[in-house]
């Protein structure tokens, strides 16, 4: 059984104090470095979305590194998909649009493209019908002498549940791992009675692959497809859709991918959970709609799987904000999206990345 230590935002004292008794409370702000390299990865919110972890509060997470003799600095990977953050240049004009600048969180930002130094992790263990064979991560991250994962708990379209395993298998992986990952949910043509040959979804496809002729259907061709999803958010007829259980593939894969990047940072990470602005929609997404339960507090574990499944646990207990969903417990974010969020967290367990098994210690 793993420890998820807790601080609740129906306590009077600040949350930033409330990082001040998690990290001292937990024994992990004895284990910081003096003198080492302290990874912090977050995402740094998409240009437009005003739902992404406050800089106030990793700016507090910097303070306590720095306290402790650490030298800090954020971290995040360029996008998948075209817009605002896929490129390293374009991710720190958004980074810096959204506060995040080494002025205002005390800290250097870094952002990592493909162009910069990976290694590849080898996937010697596969569960659940997985077919990844390696996973390929930034070596400034693997380098870091610790690791802290910052992660704004909230919906996916996909799997549920953004928690710190979304943040690991997807936030802290190339572009090529990232795509090998969503090649499960490669995006369907249906409903062709409803297309009206528009060409949106062909004019946004950023890498070609889907054609529209003049009074025709639109033809992709596969090897030429990303599976970044564009053509499913461009369509205005709702044409291009989710295959059959995509949602769960993705999971799967994506619990895979976090436990490659566990693999490689082993003994040096903790996870921080901040469980507030739990919208509908992940941090890329802007807008990302408005929260769908009151704001509940912050968890940490030295544990991903305990940490996310404390995480849902709490929103299930949290009151849902009136009109916000139709949706309820158990799992809501799961049930908002037709999946179970608890795929990921289940095959990351057989992976021994973590257990479900936690005791949630108040602090």
């Amino acid at each position: 059984m793993s420890k998820v230590f807790f601080f609740s935002y129906a306590r009077s004292s600040s949350p930033l104090r409330g990082l001040e008794h998690l990290f001292s409370k937990s024994g992990f702000q004895d284990q910081l470095p003096a003198g080492g390299s302290v990874a912090i990865k977050l995402h740094m919110g998409e240009l437009g979305n005003v739902r992404y972890l406050r800089p106030v509060l990793v700016r507090q997470v910097v303070d306590i590194v720095r306290a402790r003799g650490g030298n800090p600095f954020l971290i995040d990977t360029v996008v998948a998909y075209p817009g605002a953050r896929a490129t390293k240049e374009s991710y720190l004009r958004t980074a810096a649009m959204n506060g995040f600048v080494e002025a205002t969180v005390g800290a250097p930002v870094v952002i990592c493209g493909d162009e910069d130094a990976h290694r590849a992790v080898p996937v010697d263990k596969r569960y659940d019908g997985c077919e990844l064979s390696q996973i390929s991560i930034p070596s400034v991250l693997l380098d870091a002498d610790c690791v802290l994962v910052l992660t704004h708990v909230k919906g996916h379209e996909l799997t549920g549940l953004g928690g710190a395993l979304k943040n690991l298998g997807m936030g802290c992986v190339s572009r090529a791992s990232k795509r090998d990952q969503h090649m499960v949910n490669m995006p369907v043509f249906e409903n062709a009675e409803e297309c009206d040959g528009c060409g949106k979804c062909a004019q946004a496809c950023p890498t070609g692959a889907i054609k529209v002729s003049e009074g025709c259907k639109p033809e992709r061709v596969a090897s030429e497809c990303t599976a970044c999803g564009t053509c499913h958010f461009q369509c205005p007829s709702h044409c291009w859709n989710w295959p059959h259980g995509a949602r769960e593939r993705l999971q799967v894969y994506l619990a895979h991918a976090a436990w490659a990047v566990i693999k490689g940072c082993s003994g040096k990470m903790a996870f921080v959970n901040f469980i507030q602005d739990v919208t509908p929609h992940c941090d890329c997404a802007a807008p990302s709609g408005r929260p769908v339960v009151q704001d509940v507090g912050i968890a940490f574990s030295m544990d991903p799987v305990a940490a996310d499944k404390a995480s849902l646990d709490l929103i299930d207990q949290a009151p849902i904000v009136p009109g916000a969903t139709m949706a309820g417990p158990p799992d809501l974010l799961g049930k908002m999206r037709g999946t179970s969020s608890l795929i990921q967290l289940r095959t990351a367990e057989k992976l021994r990345a973590g257990t479900l098994d936690y005791e949630l210690v108040n602090v």
